[in-house]
This record gives C-alpha cells, sequence and structure tokens, in this order.
C-alpha cells in the first residue's frame, strides 16, 4: 500500500509541474514563475505526505490549465464538493470543515497544503484552534 501512495504523490508532482510549468508560459510574470521554480528547486519534499490532502490536490489539478491555477491558488476546503473532497471533522455533535496546520499556520486554502517554503515539514489536520483532528470518512457515514 506505501507504493501506492508514493506512487500516487509522484503523480500529483508531476501535474503539479506541468500546470505550473504550462501557466507560466502562457501568462508570464504573474508569480506563477516563483511557484514553479520552487516546486523544481525542493522537488516533490514540498506535497503534504496526507493521503486526504493528495486526493483534494489531484482533483484540483485534475482541470484545465487556467482553472487548475485559478482553483489551487483561490479555493478554500469549504468551497471543494461537499461529500467527495472537503475535509470535515466532527466538533461536538456537529461537523466543520477541517483547517491545515504546518508548524504555527493554520489555512482553510487549498494552496497551503503545498509547502512552499520548501522546508520539507509535515502539515496536519486540525480545528480552527490548531488542535489535531481526524477527519472524518463520510462515505461510511453515508452507508449507515
Amino acid at each position: 500500500m506505501k507504493r501506492i501512495i508514493e506512487t500516487k504523490d509522484v503523480e500529483v508532482y508531476k501535474k503539479l509541474l506541468r500546470i505550473l510549468g504550462e501557466y507560466n508560459l502562457k501568462a508570464p510574470a504573474t508569480g506563477v514563475d516563483r511557484l514553479f521554480d520552487t516546486a523544481v528547486e525542493q522537488g516533490k519534499k514540498i506535497l503534504p505526505k496526507d493521503k486526504n490532502a493528495l486526493v483534494i490536490l489531484d482533483y484540483i489539478l485534475s482541470n484545465s490549465v487556467p482553472t487548475a491555477v485559478q482553483k489551487l491558488l483561490n479555493s478554500r476546503f469549504s468551497d471543494l464538493p461537499k461529500i467527495e473532497f472537503r475535509p470535515v471533522i466532527k466538533v461536538g455533535k456537529k461537523h466543520e470543515t477541517a483547517w491545515w496546520s504546518r508548524n504555527t499556520s493554520i489555512s482553510d486554502k487549498v494552496k497551503d497544503l503545498i509547502d512552499w517554503e520548501g522546508g520539507g515539514k509535515a502539515g496536519r489536520w486540525t480545528n480552527i484552534d490548531g488542535e489535531t483532528a481526524t477527519l472524518l470518512d463520510l462515505h461510511k457515514e453515508e452507508k449507515k
């Protein structure tokens, strides 16, 4: 199973490079060139290790080049399709959209799943207060 996750990691990285590279050629001087340079220099270690985070990135990067870049840079987790991709946690008796945390920063933006600083620091799903949280598998809840 670990090999499958690694393959997925490489596939997402290849998509990211292709999307950023093509966008940079068609629309230079937009700042995407810096993101592309970071992705090339740092390698796939900029990607999250979390399987759910990789699924979200794969979904976003599966669009056309301009749409993928727009969604990557501007989407929030709450904008994702509810059941399939949105990261949801249970807080008390209600469900909330999860947040992504790396070091001391907490974010709800898709672009922050990627470690653009290139430090290779692992991120994790948290609640809004930064406390580690476990994502719900909504597909299992649907079957009940």
